[in-house]
């Protein structure tokens, strides 16, 4: 299940990043710690043919948890995102059940089961 939800939310990821580079767009990320769900992750379009539209990732099955900046900026045009974020993917039932979600602005993402 929490490999699942981290596969899931990583192709979710993955797909914006490459709208993002082939319409040379901009997008923020912002993640908002939802006290009764963990964190929840939206994602608002800053230039590009969906310029201010609003899209946000709910966690289903499992609850995020991040360490660092709130907000998350990827260039399309530079393929960079700052910074690069690791997340944590856990079981909502047994938060010691988890994995490690990297994603890097040039498309790299990696699920890890240790850092």
């Amino acid at each position: 299940m929490v490999r699942n939800e981290a596969t899931r939310f990583c192709a979710w990821m993955k797909h914006r990043m490459s709208s993002a580079a082939r319409e040379d767009a901009q997008f923020t990320l912002l993640l908002t710690d939802r006290a009764d769900r963990g964190y929840e992750a939206t994602l608002i379009w800053l230039s590009g043919a969906k310029k201010t539209r609003h899209e946000s990732y709910l966690f289903e099955d499992t609850t995020m948890s991040y360490e660092g900046v709130n907000e998350l900026i990827f260039s399309g045009r530079w393929f960079t995102m700052t910074p690069a974020a690791t997340f944590i993917v856990k079981s909502k039932k047994k938060p010691e059940i988890r994995l490690f979600v990297t994603i890097a602005g040039t498309g790299y993402m990696e699920i890890k089961e240790r850092l």
